[in-house]
């Protein structure tokens, strides 16, 4: 019984799992590091939960590719970036008319020259609709990475379709010293109560 229950966790570290590659994630993921996915629970993922999917567009941009980004914005719910030295993320849940700032202690120091506006109607980067909603589609997700001026993730290819997510990352297996799960990374949405200077209106 043991032993079946050793080659299960086995078998599930080879093939439902997948190595980190760049920076986009850092602190929380460093590349090199062996994560465990949990592939049965896609119709239930949560905002802040990390993410594996496709991503979208053309190949040659990188579509096709695997990526890991942090859940931001979940079916229905609205999103902006407002720009500036340091951007800010804002969140307007699905069925409310409350808007919450997202904290999330990785992005600040991780800046860089990452500044621009958000979003699009695709929920990418637009100056020229600065501090403009984007609503999420019903069938998909608005992502991105923790290390803010180092990852490619929504604000560059759009929305990711909830169809493309492989699964969600579970636990660290390697390296053997960094075994564990991930929490949220301290991530939290903190309620505006007042109208947000540079976004346009209040959903």
């Amino acid at each position: 019984m043991a032993f079946l229950l050793v080659m299960t966790v086995v078998v599930a570290a080879l093939f439902g799992s997948f190595t980190v590659k760049g920076s986009s994630m850092e602190p929380t993921m460093v590349s090199g590091e062996r994560i465990l996915l949990d592939p049965l629970h896609n119709d239930d993922i949560e905002r802040f939960d990390l993410v594996q999917g496709i991503e979208p567009g053309p190949e040659r941009f990188g579509g096709g590719a695997q990526v890991v980004k942090r859940v931001i914005g979940l079916p229905g719910d609205r999103v902006a970036i407002v720009g500036g030295e340091k951007p800010i993320v804002y969140v307007s849940p699905a069925g409310s008319g409350e808007v919450y700032r997202v904290d999330n202690p990785a992005w600040p120091t991780r800046i860089g020259t990452a500044v621009d506006m958000c979003c699009g109607e695709d929920g990418t980067y637009d100056d020229a609709a600065s501090g403009v909603w984007a609503t999420v589609p019903g069938d998909s997700l608005w992502v991105l990475g923790d290390n803010w001026g180092g990852s490619t993730d929504s604000r560059g290819f759009g929305f990711l379709p909830v169809a493309d997510v492989s699964g969600k990352a579970w636990l660290r297996l390697l390296p053997a010293g960094s075994f564990g799960g991930f929490g949220d990374g301290r991530v939290e949405l903190v309620e505006v109560d007042a109208p947000v200077s540079g976004l346009d209106v209040r959903p």
